[in-house]
């Protein structure tokens, strides 16, 4: 194998900062051996090379894309879903809260080994924390939740998290407006507890302003959605800043529930949607999410409010997405995220920061910049996306820990 030069006009930082032109030199074990500034590539396209992404929020192992069922909770359905999003260029994919224990130790010992094996590295939250008859269902994961109702359970379930190998944990705390029971908030203040005891990052599905009120208070590390009812209050935003708080708005997962609820789905005219999840289409012409748009469509309006209410307050916020069951489908997904987080006003550099840098804070310890002495973990894109965030839709080059895998099954 012969030692490969990649030359493109910007590389793209952890941290989202174009780090100018320059010439990749990879070895032939897949290692970068030099990073050479400037550009000498001879065409006169623009290329931008950008680490692979992260998703701080998603599901594996559950869903094809198109319908849920027990039957892809096995390890070949999850390694094709990493498989996927790899060629996509999404390397480091957080499975959140509703995996069985055996596929959290499969994660846990290849992100170990170190071999991605064309594919995307998959971390795992382990076994989520719901109420009792409340949310979550337990979906098509034959692994029941925890749902404990005294706190000294609580903390002994985080326990076994940690025994596991976990270091982040997931707790749901909804109760639909009072349709179903929430769990309590002594059982989520031990949960929290606990887990900062044992070093693991705690995510929060929430949907109300007053539960994201409740969870910041007692010190919860990441909120994995947006608030959906109403305008964050500054003083809610201001305890965010002063503990340290993370936000995953996931706005990809309403706008893609009211684009499955419309009569002319949007996606179905997307060409970027049509390319990368061309083996679903035909399924997914006349699915429905449900038949009222506007729903979602009002929860998505108040989610992108508080994204730009949040990065103004210099708020840190994560990509997620929610994806992997739904339709809400791997792959395309991450990259909506990061136009929608565009949208709300979001530089497109610090969009790239959400996948990147503060993924890789939060759970993504298998990410690596694009530079000498790492193995070669990136994708190339046609355009700037520092500039047009939608240029990270233009793949031309895939590298997963030092092995080219992009044509193999993708041509965007």
């Amino acid at each position: 194998m012969q030692t490969t030069t990649i030359s493109v006009n910007h590389i793209v930082g952890l941290d989202g900062v174009d780090q100018g032109a320059a010439t990749v030199e990879i070895g032939p074990s897949g290692e970068i051996l030099e990073v050479r500034p400037g550009y000498r590539h001879p065409s006169e396209v623009e290329l931008t090379a950008i680490p692979l992404l992260g998703d701080s929020h998603a599901h594996l192992g559950i869903s094809d894309g198109v319908t849920e069922n027990v039957a892809f909770h096995t390890l070949e359905h999850v390694y094709r879903q990493l498989r996927r999003l790899a060629l996509r260029g999404v390397g480091h994919i957080h499975s959140l809260g509703t995996d069985q224990r055996w596929l959290q130790e499969r994660l846990r010992r290849r992100l170990e080994s170190g071999d991605a094996a064309e594919k995307a590295f998959g971390y795992s939250a382990g076994v989520g924390f719901g109420a009792v008859n409340g949310w979550p269902p337990e979906l098509t994961s034959p692994e029941l939740r925890f749902r404990p109702m005294e706190p000294a359970l609580a903390r002994r379930q985080v326990r076994e998290l940690a025994r596991l190998g976990c270091r982040t944990l997931k707790i749901w705390v909804d109760d639909f407006g009072g349709k179903v029971p929430k769990i309590p908030l002594d059982v989520v203040k031990a949960i929290v507890d606990e887990a900062r005891k044992c070093e693991i990052v705690t995510f929060a599905h929430v949907h109300f302003h007053e539960d994201a009120e409740a969870l910041v208070a007692i010190g919860i590390g990441v909120l994995a959605h947006s608030v959906r009812d109403q305008a964050m209050t500054t003083e809610l935003i201001d305890q965010m800043g002063e503990k340290g708080v993370t936000l995953v708005p996931t706005l990809s997962r309403e706008e893609a529930e009211m684009a499955f609820s419309l009569e002319a789905n949007p996606y179905l005219d997307n060409p970027f949607f049509l390319a990368s999840e061309r083996e679903f289409v035909p399924s997914l012409r006349g699915k429905k999410f449900s038949d009222d748009p506007d729903k979602p469509k009002r929860r998505l309006e108040i989610a992108l409010e508080n994204v730009a209410r949040v990065y103004a307050a210099g708020i840190p916020i994560g990509l997620g997405t929610d994806s992997g069951f739904k339709m809400k489908l791997l792959g395309f997904a991450q990259h909506r995220e990061l136009q929608l987080l565009n949208q709300a006003g979001v530089k497109p550099g610090d969009c790239l920061r959400a996948s990147l840098e503060t993924n890789q804070r939060l759970f993504a310890t298998g990410m690596t910049a694009i530079k000498p002495g790492e193995l070669a973990s990136m994708f190339v894109v046609q355009g700037n996306p520092l500039t047009d965030i939608r240029a990270t839709e233009s793949i031309q080059d895939v590298w997963v820990c030092g092995k080219r895998v992009s044509g193999l099954d993708l041509a965007l």
